[in-house]
């Protein structure tokens, strides 16, 4: 009579009571984790069925659990989308058992798509439903999940306190309750550098697993236990983990783990400095085809391998891939927008419509205007349009961002804007005792002041700060740390000169926008490093090779039927190859580092100067004949050979260069002919014994 006819009986009780669908959902529940696709078959089925009778209850359970199916099925946007549908009608109904089911779903669907602020937010209202009825079936996976999504945002504390709560509550807690509860643990172990622990809690769970032949996430702790042995050191037994993850991930088909696994392989190589070998292991992520699928991961997979580009020194691919991160990152964005629009659209009842219509049109200009901040490039365009968009948001009549400078150990206001025109400001040591900025910064923690004159004692006890002080400010201040993998990076601070211009939703909103801030901040410093070395050699800081040769070609090019001279010197570095075998490349460095910076002292606005190959130079002097550059190279030759470059303590050695000079005539149609020519002169001085000028005559 049915497709199934194995549940003939209970589709004809069905169909008579609408409240027998209690059975499938027993069904779904207890054959979710080991065969999803044939509860979402079933489920399938009973759907169709249950909209042709009409009856609501039914089909929307059904819809929740065919939502669970697709999240085992790592299609978590599917997965949320039936789930939004679902909650909607739950929660108009004011079925509880069914509100905290699909926050539930939501939950775990909004971890995997790296929605964390979403998925806590269902997480919450589930478990304050759940405690109110006293559902304990429901808590223990809503304490658990929850749990899990602090670890992913890196809230350890609060991920221990939902598992305490769990285990003073003494619920009875199955195999696959206490797998989950050790998997939590030993991420916040690992956290805390408690490897042993850690490690235990590993083995705990895999064999809980074996036991009971329970095999989701085991991936994810064999992961786990792998990072553990690498932070131990005992790096062969963590590499023939992280093998047979990969075998078991490739076996079983399973994208999302092999993905997840290649990224988190390649992540601790990188944070090892072995770049080549994170690259490797990170492009089985970035080739793999189902990557496109998973939103969260493949915005991992990029921003991890522009890094490693980065870190190698290959600007160029850095470059070509931090477009590619871009490009992910607002599409990321976008589908954050697409999930609120989803909420907005399934909440439908009037009065709930107004609420998430007005929280909506908040977070979508905040969104909006963090999605404009993180495509800006560099740092110069990226402070000024914080300063144009960020009064959208809050009352904004001066505002300023301050970004930490490493190496001076300082705060230094990159720009600090008072009515639209910008205020010079100072640079703040980071033992200042009287900046609320420098407090904020060192403390990782906001300062609130709504009325200067009334609130400023907050403050008196952590600052030396005087009432008089204070007095200067604007009436009402925020200032936020910008913090990067919960490092500060940066200080944000907006001023109006109104009493009481902040509330709790300005400041909340301003800290969603402090994290957009972060990521701009960070691609900005990338971009302009990237644009720089692009141009620069890494190592002596002056033109690079395809820049230099650049340079030339369009001053020759400008020169062309016109009386102008042009002149060029090759120069290198005498004996160096001994320098670097005798005394070794860390001391070969500072050798074409010094002279690459003596060379471009002397030559000053004469011309310029590129590295072009190995020890090798090139010098571009436009408007010099060959007796002027001739003077310029001797000049640079004798301020090198008085330079004395570090061996060892209280040990120096000499170091001379040979220059090759050309003045460029109307037969040389190229550059490189002209280079020809000086590079003949070089071989010629190389073979008069070096340390000398020679001129192409």
């Amino acid at each position: 009579m049915y497709k199934y006819a194995q549940f003939n009986e209970h589709i004809e009780i069905l169909k008579q009571d609408e409240k027998h669908i209690q059975y499938f959902r027993k069904f779904a529940l207890e054959n979710m984790s080991s065969n999803h696709k044939y509860v979402k078959e079933v489920l399938e089925y009973i759907l169709d069925l249950t909209k042709t009778w009409k009856y609501k209850f039914a089909e929307h359970w059904c819809l929740n659990y065919i939502g669970w199916s697709e999240n085992y099925a790592n299609d978590f946007l599917e997965a949320s989308t039936l789930h939004l549908i679902a909650n909607e009608f739950f929660e108009k109904e004011q079925c509880i058992d069914g509100i905290i089911s699909t926050c539930n779903g939501l939950l775990l669907d909004y971890l995997n798509l790296g929605e964390l602020e979403l998925a806590i937010r269902n997480g919450i209202r589930g478990i304050e439903l759940a405690t109110e009825i006293n559902d304990e079936k429901s808590l223990i996976p809503l304490f658990l999940n929850t749990a899990e999504i602090y670890v992913e945002s890196e809230s350890y504390d609060e991920a221990l306190d939902l598992i305490d709560r769990l285990k003073s509550n003494n619920y009875n807690t199955n195999s696959e309750t206490q797998i989950a509860i050790l998997d939590v643990l030993s991420k916040c172990s690992l956290h805390y550098n408690k490897l042993d622990e850690a490690y235990r809690y590993c083995n705990q769970a895999l064999d809980l697993m074996e036991k009971t032949n329970y095999i989701i996430d085991r991936e994810e702790v064999m992961s786990t236990r792998a990072e553990i042995k690498y932070k131990a050191g005992n790096c062969e037994e963590a590499i023939r983990e992280f093998e047979e993850i990969m075998r078991i991930s490739t076996e079983n088909n399973d994208s999302f783990y092999k993905i997840k696994t290649s990224i988190r392989w390649a992540k601790y190589y990188f944070n090892t400095g072995q770049y080549e070998v994170s690259k490797e292991k990170l492009f089985i992520a970035v080739n793999d085809e189902k990557l496109p699928s998973f939103i969260k991961l493949r915005v991992q997979a990029y921003d991890l391998l522009k890094n490693i580009y980065s870190k190698m020194g290959d600007y160029e691919k850095a470059y070509k891939t931090f477009e590619e991160y871009d490009k992910y990152k607002k599409e990321a964005n976008a589908n954050h927008s697409n999930l609120c629009l989803s909420i907005l659209k399934y909440k439908s009842a009037t009065n709930e419509a107004k609420t998430y219509k007005s929280l909506y049109e908040k977070m979508e200009l905040i969104s909006t205007v963090g999605r404009k901040i993180t495509s800006s490039l560099g740092m110069k365009e990226l402070v000024r349009l914080i300063y144009n968009e960020i009064g959208k948001v809050v009352a904004a009549d001066i505002v300023g961002i301050a970004l930490y400078d490493k190496e001076k150990n300082k705060l230094i206001y990159e720009t600090f804007i008072e009515k639209g025109e910008e205020v010079e400001y100072k640079e703040l040591s980071l033992d200042n005792k009287t900046s609320f900025g420098v407090y904020c910064f060192n403390n990782k923690k906001e300062v609130v002041i709504n009325h200067g004159v009334n609130e400023y004692w907050k403050y008196i006890d952590m600052l030396k700060i005087s009432k008089e002080e204070v007095d200067r400010y604007p009436s009402s201040i925020i200032y936020l740390p910008i913090l990067m993998d919960d490092i500060p990076i940066a200080v944000l601070t907006v001023q109006s000169n109104a009493t009481n211009a902040y509330t709790h939703e300005d400041i909340f909103g301003l800290k969603i926008l402090a994290s957009y801030i972060a990521i701009a901040i960070e691609n900005g410093k990338l971009f302009d490093e990237v644009n720089y070395f692009a141009s620069n050699d890494m190592l002596t800081k002056i033109l690079n090779r395809n820049k230099i040769i650049k340079e030339g070609e369009c001053i020759l090019k400008a020169k062309m039927g016109i009386d102008e001279k042009f002149s060029v010197i090759m120069m290198d570095i005498d004996y160096f190859k001994k320098i670097n075998d005798t005394h070794g490349h860390h001391v070969g460095d500072i050798v074409l580092q010094a002279v690459a910076t003596t060379a471009k002292n002397q030559i000053k606005g004469s011309g310029i100067i590129g590295r072009y190959g190995g020890e090798e130079f090139l010098i571009i002097l436009p408007n010099s004949n060959l007796n002027n550059a001739n003077k310029i190279g001797e000049d640079i030759r004798k301020a090198v050979e008085q330079y004395r470059y570090p061996i060892r303590k209280d040990i120096y050695g000499k170091v001379t260069v040979s220059l090759g000079i050309y003045e460029f005539t109307e037969k040389d149609e190229f550059l490189l002919d002209g280079l020809k020519k000086a590079d003949k002169a070089l071989y010629r001085a190389k073979a008069m014994g070096k340390n000398i000028s020679v001129k192409y005559m």
